[in-house]
């Protein structure tokens, strides 16, 4: 195989977030290894060998959407190796990609976000701080891990964070749109000393670790992904437009918004006619 780390440094060139590469040199090494047992040469790949390489994955217990993303980190790759004139096709036919329906996810209900909020308050205080920055900002939890005291400023009063290498080059500047959680997350970085070590000095898997904890304390369906959910969902409830959420959240289009939004609570109080009292319910 070409060299993978010549391609990731290609895709480094291109502005792909630090963890978009990192997805790709995971995804791009298991690809090798299974050629490896395969004893495949790469220029002899066709489409019907990489159908070999889908059901490898499936009978792996892997998902449909992770497939489907593994399957596209191969076909870029070939892409580029077109470019770089080391194949001359590519067999990763986009008719391998598994039809998946779009999760639904609903948002946490107040009573539950109340009993998340009471939870995180018996965690320690960098922990407590953390999950407050996700559920007030809409940030990716490896977002807010990255996070240093020099992310965190002031502007006009209000408390932001400033996200650098993030997904599909989403850098923004967030404010933290809850009062009671921007008072929390100040007071807990305002005691730091200016340093390149993480502000929360924790790994996005001890914040999912304890996600995962409160949903079997609790029987509530919760994940890390569920606070950003919860973040768009309120906001387009309050009456935000969708367009600035897609700007806080670092979503490459409306659609995707969309889906993260299409839950909201709605209320039709302020469009429905108002029948006058003395007509008859039909």
């Amino acid at each position: 195989m070409l060299s993978i780390n010549k391609y990731l440094q290609h895709l480094e060139y291109e502005g792909k977030a630090f963890n978009t590469i990192e997805t790709y040199r995971y995804h791009l090494i298991a690809f090798g290894a299974w050629l490896d047992q395969q004893k495949m040469p790469l220029r002899d790949l066709k489409p019907s060998h990489l159908l070999d390489f889908k059901e490898h994955l499936l009978e792996s217990e892997k998902s449909s959407r992770t497939v489907n993303g593994i399957l596209s980190c191969v076909r870029n790759y070939f892409d580029y190796m077109i470019l770089a004139e080391e194949v001359h096709f590519n067999p990763v036919s986009k008719l391998m990609r598994i039809n998946v329906p779009p999760n639904s996810q609903r948002r946490l209900s107040d009573s539950e976000l109340n009993s998340f909020i009471g939870y995180v308050s018996t965690l320690p205080d960098h922990t407590n701080a953390a999950f407050h920055l996700m559920l007030a900002t809409g940030a990716r939890v490896s977002e807010i891990t990255n996070l240093t005291k020099s992310d965190f400023s002031y502007i006009d009063g209000a408390l932001y964070i400033d996200i650098q290498d993030a997904k599909w080059g989403s850098n923004r500047l967030i404010p933290v749109m809850s009062a009671e959680s921007a008072r929390i997350v100040a007071k807990y970085v305002n005691d730091l000393e200016v340093s390149s070590e993480s502000a929360f000095r924790c790994s996005p898997r001890t914040l999912q670790r304890h996600a995962c904890n409160f949903a079997q304390k609790t029987g509530i369906a919760f994940s890390c992904h569920v606070l950003r959910h919860t973040f768009a969902t309120r906001l387009l409830e309050q009456g935000i437009a969708i367009e600035q959420i897609q700007m806080l959240l670092g979503h490459r289009s409306l659609n995707m918004t969309r889906h993260y939004t299409q839950n909201a609570f709605s209320s039709f109080t302020n469009i429905a006619p108002k029948l006058l009292k003395e007509e008859t319910i039909l």
